[in-house]
């Protein structure tokens, strides 16, 4: 996984100071995506065998993400966004697992099996918005509902908690009128900020009595690739 994040965090410096092909198009003022999204549980979320571990046992997972973006500004660089995902993590104790697809198995393994709905509202600066290639960095506000399988390792009924998004990414316009292209991306979410509590059947995430006696943080690293409609894109003149 580090492997990947290093190879990401090449490719978005390799391009962060590009002003690729002429720039002949004001920047989008509305954007319209959809990204396909890779997976990996952090912090208290993350237990790589599912038996020995004392917290949720996540591992890898995979799902997807439909979203907007509003542009401001006078070079419209400053960005509102709205997104919702949805994401399932599967993890298991079998070998030989293919990242971000691991099914349930067929047979008495012990797995963990969660699905994650969330809502996403924030800021986001996009650099050279104009360009053919494009950077943006941004944080939001997070609504994360999570559930559990009854025959989930470590079941728990469903949850609403508040939490925070990072993200950074790198867009690619591929069409001559500059109205599609696609994307490239990396966010973090920890889920369980506010709302955190402990309980019976809890999801037992706080600090409180009744549960581990301290901040269980549920943490998610995505990978994401997708594709972009750019509207409101005119001719630039000077």
């Amino acid at each position: 996984m580090n492997k990947i994040i290093i190879l990401f965090l090449v490719i978005i410096t390799s391009f962060f100071y590009t002003n690729s092909f002429t720039q002949t198009f004001t920047p989008p003022k509305v954007i319209l995506g959809i990204s396909f999204d890779g997976n990996f549980a952090t912090n208290d979320a993350h237990g790589t065998n599912v038996v020995e571990q004392t917290l949720y046992g996540m591992l890898w997972g995979k799902g997807a993400t439909v979203e907007a973006k509003y542009s401001l500004g006078s070079r419209l660089r400053h960005r509102i966004i709205a997104s919702v995902s949805y994401n399932k993590m599967i993890n298991n104790t079998l070998r030989n697992k293919i990242p971000f697809f691991v099914g349930i198995p067929d047979d008495a393994t012990p797995y963990t099996n969660n699905d994650i709905w969330t809502g996403a509202l924030g800021y986001e600066y996009a650099f050279n918005p104009r360009c053919r290639s494009k950077q943006f960095i941004g944080f939001a506000v997070t609504g994360n509902y999570l559930t559990s399988s009854d025959k989930s390792y470590f079941p728990f009924d469903p949850a609403f908690r508040v939490g925070l998004q990072f993200s950074t990414g790198y867009e690619f316009v591929t069409d001559r009128s500059f109205k599609t292209g696609i994307s490239l991306g990396l966010k973090y979410n920890l889920m369980n900020i506010v709302g955190i509590s402990n309980g019976v059947h809890n999801l037992n995430d706080g600090s409180d009595d009744g549960g581990a006696g301290y901040w269980r943080r549920i943490g998610m690293l995505t990978i994401n690739i997708g594709f972009n409609f750019y509207l409101g894109v005119k001719p630039y003149k000077p």
